[in-house]
């Protein structure tokens, strides 16, 4: 018997009993036998939801080396250690799904910390001070679920035998990236600098504050400029958690915070893929002058019935191939590989495996040519 459980046998048991001290007090004890009925038929429904009917979610196993997160002033979050982290993760029955290890560099952007990846290091280039290929993403650039050595960023560089940086983040958006890029690249000299821009089409919608758990800078669209407003204003779910008794009933919880995103994801404003049509068209310029090459790899990851990602394939696919027409690299990975394809990606959690990244990595190396960047 769980914790959940007890507490709601306990609580059941003490409105109840004062149900019963109340007997001769009617008013208060007819409020008592309605709240002591409602909190009954609740705290049933609550338990059958918590065993058999909420989705059961793979976990993290946290120990003494195990990575998290810490709140970041400008990019909202990052990785809170260095040093070499283990990753697990396991279903809720306690089958491994995945243990990988990550070996995290503390680094610096303008004025803020940044802890970054293990790329590749080719000692011959990086005597000139210039990476040759700075990878920019969410988890599919960092590499989730698969050891140092099989990331794309690392995997590319070996065969191109040249450095890479892999300035990917677990659960960023392209607001991550732009900004990332904007502080450490866009007044830098980038001769001779690949820029691989590794995009999912959930990071339009990180960008315009829908998900708590990607918050980070925020900027403005005024004419074709971009404005740095500070950070992203966090969720609200206020009233998920009022009308739940602060979680006490998670069904209900998840049910108001369901319909909350359902509702929120449907009317992201178009301006939101204008500003991700500007960002990447931004980057692209600012390589280009600056001697480097910009390159958007595109992994079209939908699958999913209910990605609110769909309600916006069709304006998302226009900013892409405008960019294309106006000369932006930009490549699908579904050109390169079956997207669909399971053998691709870790059973369960969805992440690329070391197989999808290697097979991209030889792809990109017979593209990443000084051909290509004229």
């Amino acid at each position: 018997m769980n914790k959940h459980v007890v507490f709601f046998i306990i609580a059941n048991l003490i409105l109840v009993g004062l149900t019963y001290l109340t007997r001769r007090k009617r008013r208060i004890n007819n409020v008592l036998l309605l709240g002591t009925t409602i909190f009954l038929v609740l705290s049933i429904v609550e338990i059958a939801y918590r065993n058999f009917f909420r989705e059961s979610r793979p976990y993290f196993q946290k120990n003494g080396n195990a990575w998290s997160f810490k709140p970041h002033p400008v990019l909202g979050f990052q990785i809170d250690r260095t040093g070499v982290l283990s990753d697990t993760e396991l279903t809720t029955s306690g089958r491994m799904i995945y243990h990988a290890d990550y070996t995290i560099y503390p680094g610096s952007i303008e004025s803020y910390s940044f802890n970054d990846r293990r790329g590749f290091l080719n000692a011959s280039s990086i005597r000139s001070m210039v990476p040759k290929i700075v990878f920019l993403g969410c988890s599919f650039t960092f590499g989730q679920g698969v050891n140092d050595t099989e990331t794309l960023p690392y995997r590319v560089g070996a065969l191109y035998n040249t450095t890479t940086l892999n300035f990917g983040g677990i659960g960023y958006g392209i607001h991550h990236v732009y900004k990332i890029f904007m502080d450490e690249y866009a007044n830098a000299s980038n001769y001779g600098t690949f820029f691989v821009y590794t995009m999912l089409p959930d990071h339009v919608l990180r960008a315009s504050g829908l998900y708590p758990w990607s918050p980070g800078p925020s900027f403005k669209l005024a004419g074709d400029s971009l404005v740095y407003e500070g950070s992203l204003p966090p969720v609200n779910y206020s009233v998920a958690s009022y009308a739940s008794l602060f979680g006490t009933f998670t069904f209900i919880k998840d049910m108001v915070i369901n319909i909350q995103n359902k509702r929120r994801a449907k009317h992201v404003s178009p301006v939101e893929y204008e500003k991700a049509y500007w960002m990447m068209r931004k980057m692209d310029q600012y390589s280009r002058v600056s001697g480097g090459h910009f390159l958007v790899l595109f992994w079209d990851n939908i699958s999913e019935k209910g990605d609110p990602n769909r309600y916006y394939r069709e304006l998302l696919n226009d900013k892409l191939e405008r960019l294309r027409k106006e000369g932006v690299d930009v490549i699908n990975v579904a050109d390169i590989l079956d997207i669909k394809d399971p053998k691709y990606y870790i059973p369960i959690d969805g992440h690329p495996n070391a197989m999808a990244y290697d097979t991209v990595a030889k792809y990109l190396v017979t593209h990443l040519t000084p051909q290509s960047r004229k």
